[in-house]
């Protein structure tokens, strides 16, 4: 006899096969235009959702390759005769395209997989959904006691043992905002970072710029901590590796969000670029990401792998406690900190 668990299992698999086959007649011959980051980010994108979605739907999907600020500009430029439906891209660029009105507010209810979010990943009133975070935090050498807050990076124990990201990366951006606010102020003052940075410069080892030899250095124990995303040193971290993540810092740690958003204007069948936006927030496809590239999922129904489950925010308690900050202030406040930065570290 069939159990219910079972009957109920194939159910939901011809449910699905039902509607795949659905949307195969609808979207066959149709061709979606996407663009999104390159390289592993990009290979994870295409592994779990351009291709299963194509196999799916019979949908041709068109794909051009770009990070955040091209994709923007990109937008921009292409705003009388969009050559672009939908668009994945870091979260600053959801406020900043909307901003100047160049997106279409995303249909939910064409979105099924929209429900499962947690809500932070409803961005900017719903004309983006983040299908992806990944974080800044501190990376340990496993072999010395792992740090439970922010603060600790300014203890004895890791005088000149600290990778420090270069300023031309956000993770240094993201730095002096925890100094300020460990220092009592905030993204709107930042006065407090600048002597609290200054204690920190003795700590430096050295500024990251090499991940591959910056890795062997951690492993060595040369340096003991490092300021950056996870994602960026996974290629040279093995399963016997001695470097740890830590993602239960006690001010929390910063998270970005990848997002999916429609092109105003795209010429695409709706349907069918929403239901490729449903593709990227699918549980499958989240947790595709978080094994092939360490990005945490956004879909609370996703499980991720013991594997992957160290590097990554997929807790309802880390989510709570994750730092989510304007880029565009961010963005806005790069002079004055770089101006700083430079004065503090290099003069």
């Amino acid at each position: 006899m069939i159990s219910r668990r079972t009957f109920l299992a194939a159910t939901a698999a011809a449910a699905a096969a039902g509607t795949f086959k659905a949307q195969a007649a609808t979207f066959e011959g149709h061709t979606l235009r996407v663009q999104f980051w390159g390289g592993s980010d990009g290979l994870a994108l295409r592994k779990y959702v351009v291709d299963p979605f194509m196999k799916a739907t019979g949908a041709k999907v068109v794909v051009e390759e770009g990070v955040t600020s091209a994709s923007i500009a990109k937008v921009v430029a292409q705003k009388s005769d969009p050559q672009m439906d939908v668009v994945l891209l870091d979260d600053v660029g959801v406020f900043a395209l909307n901003r100047q009105g160049l997106l279409d507010k995303i249909d939910l209810s064409k979105v099924p997989n929209a429900a499962d979010l947690y809500p932070s990943f409803v961005l900017d009133g719903g004309y983006g959904l983040g299908f992806w975070t990944y974080i800044t935090t501190i990376l340990h050498n496993n072999k010395t006691p792992a740090p439970s807050s922010w603060e600790d990076l300014w203890s004895t124990e890791y005088k000149g043992k600290l990778l420090v990201p270069a300023i031309t990366d956000t993770q240094a951006l993201l730095l002096v905002l925890m100094a300020a606010q460990l220092g009592g102020g905030s993204l709107d003052n930042l006065a407090p970072a600048w002597p609290k940075l200054a204690e920190l410069k003795p700590q430096v080892f050295s500024f990251i710029e090499n991940r591959a030899l910056d890795a062997q250095v951690l492993q060595a124990g040369q340096a003991t901590a490092a300021v950056d995303i996870p994602t960026y040193f996974k290629p040279y971290m093995s399963e016997a590796s001695d470097i740890g993540v830590a993602t239960g810092l006690k001010e929390g740690v910063f998270a970005i969000t990848g997002a999916a958003v429609l092109v105003k204007g795209s010429k695409a069948n709706s349907d069918l670029a929403h239901a490729f936006i449903n593709q990227t927030l699918s549980p499958e496809a989240q947790a595709g990401y978080a094994a092939a590239a360490w990005y945490g999922p956004t879909n609370k129904k996703t499980v991720v792998s013991e594997a992957a489950a160290p590097y990554v925010l997929h807790t309802p308690e880390q989510f709570e406690k994750a730092i989510q900050v304007s880029r565009l202030e961010l963005v806005n406040k790069r002079p004055e900190i770089i101006e700083n930065w430079n004065k503090i570290f290099f003069s």
